[in-house]
Order: structure tokens, then sequence, then C-alpha cells
């Protein structure tokens, strides 16, 4: 296992001028540069998203990617982290660590399986080590369901949300013009 290391600063102004700064460490296979700039990106994002609700001036974090999902296991029990069952990618607050567990089910799926961990990362540096669980995936997915184009991030609908949103309308539940709005 080849392990790297990269620090990323991420300033940017937010209300009074208020700087932040992220440090990120990688770890794991190597990324490619084209994924790493892409992760930053969205960790620029994020930071914007969080520190609206208290996020620390400078933080740290641990980012371990594997293109192996048995060497991210074997990883994840040395340093005595439980993966839930068929999980993708875990987050431990004690270590300030994400892992994500194996690139096999493609470059789009595993970046967005980071961005879902990076946001664990960010509710647990404000809301403390156990926030409620219904926020913490909540927020999580609504990242992990987002992508970066040219201009900004946007969050995709799935084909389950397009469904519920349908079935929503249908029943008179949402009022679609201001839905889209």
């Amino acid at each position: 296992m080849r392990i790297f290391l990269l620090f990323f600063p991420v300033f940017f102004f937010c209300g009074l001028l208020h700087a932040q700064t992220v440090k990120v460490e990688y770890g794991g296979d190597p990324l490619p540069d084209k994924d790493r700039k892409k992760i930053e990106q969205f960790l620029q994002h994020e930071v914007d998203f969080y520190s609206q609700f208290g996020l620390p001036d400078t933080l740290s974090l641990q980012l371990y990617v594997f293109e192996n999902r048995r060497e991210a296991i074997d990883y994840l029990e040395s340093i005595n982290v439980s993966l839930p069952i068929k999980a993708s990618g875990a987050y431990s607050p004690k270590l300030q660590k994400a892992v994500i567990l194996g690139r096999e089910n493609g470059r789009e799926r595993s970046l967005a399986i980071i961005y879902h961990e990076l946001s664990h990362h960010f509710v647990s540096q404000i809301l403390g080590k156990r926030p409620p669980s219904w926020l913490n995936e909540g927020l999580s997915e609504y990242f992990e369901h987002c992508t970066i184009h040219k201009k900004a991030v946007r969050h995709t609908f799935t084909e389950y949300e397009q469904g519920r949103v349908r079935t929503m309308y249908m029943l008179g539940e949402v009022n679609l013009p201001t839905f889209l709005k």
C-alpha cells in the first residue's frame, strides 16, 4: 500500500471576511490529479456551507482512498474502526479520518462517497462526536448526490427522489411551481 500526503488549505470569505483553513492529509492509494482537484473544489463548497453553522477556523482531516476494498477493510481493522455492513466508506470522529473502501464501482461513485464522508467530518466538528443520526446521514446523503459543474455545485435527484416528488405532486402534497423555485 502506498501512502502519500498533501495538505490543502481552503481559503474563502464568508460573512465578515472570515477565512477558513482545512488541511487534508491524503493516504491509501494515489488519486489522479483530476480527482484530487474535484475533491478540493467540493471541499471548498462544503466548507462554505458548514461555516454558516460554527465550523472552527482551522480543521484537519485524513482522507484514505483505496482502490481495493479488501485493503481498505484490512486498514480499518488495523486502526480498530468497525465497518457497517455493505458500507462503501467510513468516518471515525475520534481519529478525524475518512476511509473510502475501493474504487471498484467507478470514479464518480467513489467521489460521491468521498463527498458523503467529508460531510460527516464537518457535522462532527460542529455538533460533536455523536450528532443525531438523522441529521448526520441526511446532510451526508445530500452532499453525496451533488456534482461539480464548471460554474457551480449542483444537487442531482436520484430516481427514487424523482419518483417521490412525482407521487407528492399527484397526491397534491406539493405545489410544483413553488417546489421548483
